[in-house]
């Protein structure tokens, strides 16, 4: 077990973050993990065939289970424009090794993430939503004895049932929360990160979203509408909007408009910047529409 200390200025330093490279290292093991759930099972099908060439060494190179080296988790060079990323790995003793694992991961990232963001990211900006109303409503109290299986809170103290045990005093820095759809199992990283860092798997195990004619909220107020609502979970402008759901930006700034007028969204401008973001009805509306 590993205990995580908390001190008074902790709990306002606690934050969820998705992150996409820590997604792709869980998916190589998930790919060797059958009976996850409906929507890993159906991904690992269709995948596994598909891991061949360069890609195909990442998993030999990753662990099926347990222990992930930091040299996979290299969140240290994410800050880093991408050509002194570049300059820093050739120079290093194992230049060669480091530049095929790009290639690498670069290659199984085109081949099995990229057909999946969609679903992976409608599944994080629910678990998003969900606990960002349990903050809102409860408190961060609530957010961290929630957070699922090899994980309790009791406070100052949360305890995560890793391999290696040992005592943490985050002594100010606070917590980041990486909610995950692959990995199975709670894992802290202290060192290979900026901040404290709690990978955690979404718990229940997660399942597809529910088909167009299945889902409640596109029912309620319109297919479009329902993922502009769900985009709307970490805020973002107008023209990211449209992006990101593929429609034009007079019809994003259209549904927002709408959104906006019954009370489910707020729009914030700083300078020519403009944020949209949920109101608390808002995430009520997106609970109620999850099922839970």
């Amino acid at each position: 077990m590993l205990r995580l200390h908390f001190e008074p200025a902790d709990r306002g330093q606690v934050t969820f973050e998705p992150a996409w490279h820590a997604e792709t290292i869980g998916s190589l093991q998930a790919l060797r993990q059958p009976g996850r759930g409906p929507f890993l099972d159906r991904w690992g099908q269709a995948m596994r065939p598909r891991v061949r060439g360069a890609a195909a060494a990442l998993l030999d190179a990753v662990p099926a289970d347990g222990f992930v080296p930091d040299l996979f988790t290299p969140e240290r060079y994410s800050a880093m424009p991408t050509d002194r990323v570049v300059a820093r790995l050739r120079r290093a003793p194992e230049a060669t090794e480091l530049l095929a694992f790009g290639d690498a991961l670069t290659a199984y990232q085109m081949i099995c993430i990229a057909p999946a963001m969609p679903t992976i990211g409608a599944l994080l900006r629910a678990e998003l939503a969900h606990r960002a109303y349990l903050v809102f409503t409860a408190g961060v109290d609530a957010a961290l004895a929630t957070l699922g299986p090899g994980i309790s809170w009791e406070p100052p103290v949360l305890t995560v049932r890793t391999p290696i045990g040992g005592e943490v005093r985050l002594g100010g820095r606070g917590l980041r929360l990486m909610p995950s759809v692959f990995w199975s199992r709670p894992a802290v990283s202290v060192a290979g990160y900026r901040r404290p860092t709690l990978t955690y798997p979404i718990h229940p195990a997660p399942a597809s979203p529910p088909a167009p004619r299945d889902d409640p909220l596109a029912a309620l107020v319109g297919a479009t509408r329902a993922d502009v609502l769900r985009a709307l979970i970490t805020g973002c402008g107008t023209m990211q909007l449209a992006r990101e759901l593929q429609i034009s930006p007079a019809t994003a700034s259209a549904h927002v408009t709408a959104l906006r007028e019954a009370g489910l969204a707020a729009t914030r401008r700083t300078g020519r910047a403009v944020r949209h973001t949920l109101t608390p009805l808002g995430m009520q509306l997106l609970r109620a529409g999850r099922g839970t």
